[in-house]
């Protein structure tokens, strides 16, 4: 956490060092380790390990999926994440606090109601994903670019 601290003053908008695909591949590998090492330890903490991962894992996921859904090859290079999508229209650091925000005011409270017994820990997750999802599709995750806004329905509307 204090690596990623420190790396967070040099990466905070405007970046002047980026993690890469290596370093957020570690991250990632980190994190789905201690999920679940720790879901291992009690089962409890693997549902609110999966909460708490939640804009992270909806984004990925959703994007993969609606690409492949597409026929677009999901192996190749793409900015089509919705945070990338939202980060083209408004900038990184509203993106990066919505996140935070998001993870602080709506994830840490359903993964905290998951571990104190309040809350079934699957019921938890996809009520807490739920929302994530709607938010991914609306923002364009996994649409094709069309001058770095998703494409708009009929309506106007991303």
């Amino acid at each position: 956490a204090c690596c990623c601290a420190g790396f967070l003053v040099w990466n905070w908008p405007p970046a002047r060092i980026f993690m890469g695909d290596v370093g957020s591949g570690f991250l990632g590998l980190l994190v789905g380790g201690m999920t679940l090492a720790y879901g291992l330890e009690a089962p409890v903490l693997f549902w609110a390990w999966m909460i708490l991962q939640g804009t992270f894992m909806v984004d990925a996921t959703t994007t993969i999926l609606r690409r492949f859904a597409s026929g677009q090859r999901v192996t190749q290079a793409h900015r089509s994440h919705a945070y990338q999508h939202l980060a083209r229209r408004v900038g990184h650091q509203p993106v990066m606090l919505a996140y935070g925000a998001t993870i602080v005011f709506w994830l840490f409270p359903m993964a905290w109601l998951v571990v104190s017994g309040a809350l079934n820990g699957l019921v938890a997750l996809v009520m807490a994903y739920a929302p994530l999802v709607v938010a991914a599709c609306r923002l364009g995750a996994g649409t094709v670019e069309s001058n770095g806004l998703p494409p708009t329905t009929s309506a106007g509307r991303p």
